[in-house]
């Protein structure tokens, strides 16, 4: 029987990060965009909403997010059947959170102004993404050549508010243990691939894919 599995990108990406995963032949595989939220502080639970509007489907499908795209494959299971939600270097619980996202949050440093804040990231984001190659440094550039912070402000504020207790039954959590943005120590993954990085959906997805010819 066929099956649906839905990728969800990460901040700022779009469909190329997942061009070296493999998946099985009886899955149909889709990208599901993001979308502009309707303003900064737009609830993520009714962003999630809107975004599942995007799977076009019936029935249950499997969910593939990777980082911020992790946490909203979470969300949007809360609005709509999900077999599956594949999470790839993201978190699952507000519990495994960094501690420093919450003192940004206390101190309301997603708030700084544009010039403050986003256009001098480049040289953070490249540490933080733990980037390897030339084809990942030509997609990171073009993310940080982006000018419109209206998407960025959103998604920033709504992970450092981010607040989830709950998991649903089949989660499969793929983590590196060399992962800067979500450092693997306050993370309970059910797998960890050794010398992967934040950006390990690109430079590590022959690893990926071991698993999830096991798992699929």
């Amino acid at each position: 029987m066929q099956k649906h599995l839905y990728l969800i990108s990460g901040l700022g990406a779009d469909e190329r990060i997942f061009n070296n995963l493999r998946f099985p032949e009886n899955y149909q595989v889709h990208f599901l965009p993001w979308i502009a939220p309707q303003r900064e502080d737009e609830p993520i639970s009714s962003y999630a909403a809107r975004m599942a509007a995007g799977i076009t489907v019936d029935g249950p499908v499997i969910l593939f997010g990777v980082s911020f795209g992790g946490i909203m494959s979470l969300e949007i299971a809360r609005h709509r059947p999900v077999e599956k939600n594949i999470l790839v270097s993201t978190i699952k619980l507000s519990g495994e959170k960094p501690p420093y996202y919450k003192w940004a949050r206390k101190l309301g440093l997603h708030r700084l102004p544009d010039r403050l804040l986003y256009q001098h990231r480049s040289l953070v984001v490249k540490r933080f993404l733990n980037i390897e190659t030339e084809a990942e440094m030509q997609l990171l550039t073009e993310y940080l050549s982006k000018r419109d912070y209206t998407y960025l402000r959103w998604a920033v504020n709504a992970v450092l508010h981010w607040e989830n207790e709950v998991l649903p039954e089949d989660v499969l959590h793929i983590h590196g243990a060399k992962d800067m943005t979500f450092p693997v120590r306050y993370v309970k993954p059910t797998h960890v691939i050794p010398d992967g990085g934040h950006f390990m959906v690109l430079n590590r997805a022959a690893a990926i894919n071991e698993i999830l010819a096991a798992s699929l």
